[in-house]
């Protein structure tokens, strides 16, 4: 699957300078002449295509499977200029499965949520190979509105009076009647894009486990599922086209941070994962045993004996690289003389800097860290959120500079002013919007668009002053690991009896926790050890019998 999941729906509007015969000749890689205004949309020579279909419900005409003759169809159908002529999704499909498990997948998926509810479906799946999308993806377009066996478009909604509490026409002050708008289908309801992606979801996780694939997919947003990894910024065509070129770009920039930050959070994610499994593994039984030396052996200690700490086990694994330092020649015992001395007081600075002697301190940093690494993310999140809103007041300046006369005279007008902004309600809808999106991100009307600038240099050097500190994390977490493996090499070496250590404990007073149970971690690691060689001795036979194969 790619990286993220990616399920997008929009409508494709004359509103919005969208036609339904362009989208679906660039999704077929077809050429089509649009009959509602004469222009051809050619797109036979784009790379990419797989597959290409129609599907249709049992009752639909079979003319119907002509691409041209859909699609022109739905245009001829709709006389406004701001008419909604189809939805449009762009699916990622699972890597991990062949193309012929991801078309039964696609196809499960339109004839379960669309052409059983009635839709007529057109699907596109392309390799991505000449997209942004560097994916296998699917490209679907959905009609609109119901159609009868006869091939007739049918009523999307209707309208009905609204009656008071005698049952009576409600009349307005125009002389009108009050109505409301009623669907006739469920096409449209606000709750469908949450089952089509939770329902596209299941199958995929439905086709991986039948394929014998580990990977599952979760339709819900990052944020969602506590996940602390951002997904990456929409590159539009101009700025992919750049990216490709070399060209850097802003929101390439922004998308480069992102990756990075992703990059980390994963290997922090991974070492807090490896060192929580290791904590673990050594305080798992500790409460049982300690339980069992408390009542037969307290009175009977004295309080004088220190415990085994972090420090110790750094200087005792130092003093066994030492030992082992000898069997090299002269430059390789100053070599890694050199190296060890590096690593051993970089370790005692990092336990006395962090004020760490025991496990027990160890695992309040590792939660500790988690934290931090945790907030460098939603920080992140945050201004990478902002950043986007910023641009998008950004691109909203040439909607209003552009429709700003048109909307002026429009709020100058006495008479016939219903009148003109039937006649201008593109311009004067699009003005709006763009005015309602920058007071809703910024709070004002005006138009600042320096400011704007400012603050978005000033985020993507925030974002990147984050990313660094995100690194200072990891870099912790490669010391805590060091200290992991000196502990492990030491009981190794001197096979350390657990019960001497929890003695210790009790005699100081301590809670069960401060003390790690190495018994314990030593079979565990043993048996590590032994499904690591067992690991190595199955590769070898694989690349033997692949070099006989050869």
């Amino acid at each position: 699957m790619a990286e993220t999941f990616h399920f997008s729906i929009s409508m494709i509007s004359r509103g919005k300078s969208k036609s339904a015969v362009a989208s679906a000749a660039y999704i077929s890689c077809e050429k089509i002449t649009n009959e509602w205004d004469g222009v051809t949309h050619d797109y036979h020579n784009k790379k990419g295509l797989l597959h290409s279909e129609i599907f249709l419900p049992e009752h639909v005409p079979k003319e119907f499977q002509d691409r041209s003759y859909l699609w022109n169809s739905v245009e001829l159908n709709e006389k406004a200029s701001n008419a909604q002529l189809a939805r449009n999704f762009i699916i990622a499909l699972p890597k991990e499965l062949s193309f012929e498990e991801n078309k039964k997948l696609i196809t499960d998926f339109i004839g379960e949520n669309f052409v059983s509810k009635g839709m007529i479906a057109d699907l596109a799946i392309h390799d991505g190979n000449d997209e942004e999308n560097n994916n296998i993806h699917a490209h679907i377009m959905t009609t609109l509105r119901p159609i009868n066996e006869k091939g007739k478009w049918q009523a999307k909604s209707k309208k009905e009076y609204v009656l008071d509490e005698k049952g009576e026409k409600i009349k307005l002050k125009s002389g009108n009647y009050k109505t409301r708008k009623v669907e006739l289908t469920d096409w449209n309801d606000k709750g469908n894009a949450e089952k089509w992606r939770e329902n596209f979801a299941s199958l995929c996780n439905q086709y991986l486990e039948k394929n014998h694939q580990e990977k599952r997919v979760d339709h819900r947003s990052y944020k969602r599922q506590g996940i602390e990894e951002i997904p990456t910024i929409h590159l539009g065509a101009s700025a992919s086209a750049l990216e490709k070129k070399g060209i850097e770009t802003d929101k390439g920039n922004i998308n480069r941070e992102i990756k990075k930050h992703n990059s980390l959070v994963k290997a922090i994610k991974n070492k807090i994962k490896e060192i929580t499994y290791w904590i673990d593994s050594l305080l798992g039984n500790l409460q049982a045993k300690y339980d069992e030396y408390k009542q037969t052996k307290k009175d009977e200690l004295e309080n004088k004996a220190e415990l085994f700490n972090l420090y110790e086990y750094i200087s005792i694994y130092n003093e066994i690289q030492g030992e082992k330092t000898k069997n090299l020649s002269y430059y390789g015992q100053i070599k890694k003389g050199n190296a060890d001395l590096k690593r051993f007081v970089k370790a005692i600075y990092y336990l006395k800097d962090n004020h760490l002697q025991t496990i027990a301190d160890l695992q309040g940093k590792v939660l500790e860290l988690a934290k931090q690494s945790k907030k460098i993310s939603g920080d992140i999140q945050s201004k990478t959120q902002r950043i986007k809103d910023l641009n998008q007041c950004v691109s909203c300046i040439d909607a209003i500079k552009e429709n700003k006369e048109v909307y002026q005279e429009y709020k100058s007008k006495t008479i016939f002013k219903d009148s003109f902004y039937n006649s201008h309600k593109k311009e004067i809808d699009r003005y709006l919007r763009a005015r309602k999106t920058i007071e809703k991100f910024t709070g004002t009307l005006a138009i600042k668009l320096n400011d704007w600038q400012k603050e978005i240099s000033s985020l993507e050097k925030e974002i990147q002053d984050l990313t660094k500190d995100k690194a200072k994390v990891q870099d912790e977490f490669k010391q805590i690991d060091h200290i992991k493996y000196a502990v492990k090499i030491v009981n190794d070496e001197y096979g350390i009896d657990l019960s001497i250590e929890i003695d210790k404990a009790i005699k100081r007073g301590d809670k069960p926790s401060v003390i790690a149970q190495l018994k314990k971690f030593q079979e565990q690691e043993e048996r590590k050890e032994q499904y690591k060689q067992k690991a190595k001795e199955k590769a070898k036979e694989n690349y033997k019998n692949k070099g006989e194969e050869r």
